[in-house]
This record gives structure tokens, sequence and C-alpha cells, in this order.
């Protein structure tokens, strides 16, 4: 894991944390982006379903358990900027990128961020905070960096492409 000073913190689903500053492609001559998605949401209830109804978009790019799944995580991802990172001024953007061995979601908003545990746990005394517990348990990797705004990213391995590392 980074240090508590960077500005980036990224996890891997197996526990294997690595002290990288974002995302490198794996080398599986996979790197150019086969689709991408970018939206500006204005924050409120409707942002995630918003964000959820936009990949049906990418029908036809991805397994269809593969779109469940990013559907799944993306719309958590968009309810917690949401509840917990703007306010009515701010903004959320959505950014998804199919590249042939695999696929990356960022949700960005302006809130101040948040330090992540690498094994998030829901609530045990209120109901939520499934969020990142799903985006941990489905998702290959995921991070979050914090620079002024704050993202919070994941990375799903496509079918067919073994994980290089």
């Amino acid at each position: 894991m980074a240090a508590r000073h960077s500005p980036f913190l990224r996890f891997e689903r197996r526990r294997e944390q690595s002290g990288g500053a974002g995302w490198l492609p794996l080398d599986l001559g996979g790197h150019e982006v086969i689709g991408r998605l970018h939206l500006q949401l204005r924050p409120g209830p409707e942002a995630a379903g918003e964000g959820r109804h936009a990949l049906d978009r990418l029908e036809g790019s991805l397994d269809p358990g593969q779109l469940s799944e990013l559907r799944l995580l993306v719309t958590e991802l968009l309810t917690n900027s949401v509840r917990h990172g703007v306010d009515d001024r701010g903004r959320i953007e959505l950014d998804v990128e199919i590249f042939a061995n695999a696929v990356r979601a960022v949700v960005t908003d302006t809130g101040p961020g948040f330090e992540p545990d690498p094994d998030p746990a829901p609530h045990p005394d209120r109901p939520g905070g499934w969020g990142l517990c799903l985006v941990n348990s489905l998702a290959d990797r995921w991070g979050v960096k914090r620079d002024g705004n704050t993202a919070v990213w994941f990375e799903m391995d496509r079918p067919g492409f073994a994980h290089a590392g």
C-alpha cells in the first residue's frame, strides 16, 4: 500500500497490496481502449440510476455477467459519492474504459475524500456500508486518489485474460 501522505491508495482483491501510484495496463497486448464512456452527473438521488442506465451503451462489448457486476459497482460508487462526496453545487463524473484485457471505472467527485479501509466491512450498527465491500469483493483492483477531488476507481479483468501480476 502507498504511504499515507500519497494521494493514491491501491488495493488488490487477493490482498496483494502494491505501492503503485495508479494503474498500469496488463502487458498482454490489450492496451488500446476499445470502448469508453464519460458522464458528468448532477448530485442527487437520480445520479446512480442515470449512471447505471448509461452503461446500457456497453451491451455487447462485455460479457453479460461482467456488465451486471459493472452496473452494480458503478451504482454503489455513485451512491457513495452522492451521500458522502458532494453537495448540491458539486459535480460527479463517471469514466469507464474497456480494454481487451480489463475494464476500468472511475467515479470522481469534488468532496474532501476519505481514508479507505483496505478490507472494508458493512456498518454493524446501521444499514448500508456495502459499497466498498462489494468493490473489494468483485473488482480485481481498486483504490482511491485524492488530489483536490476524490476519485474511487476499480478494475475487473476481462474473461480470457490472465492477471500478469
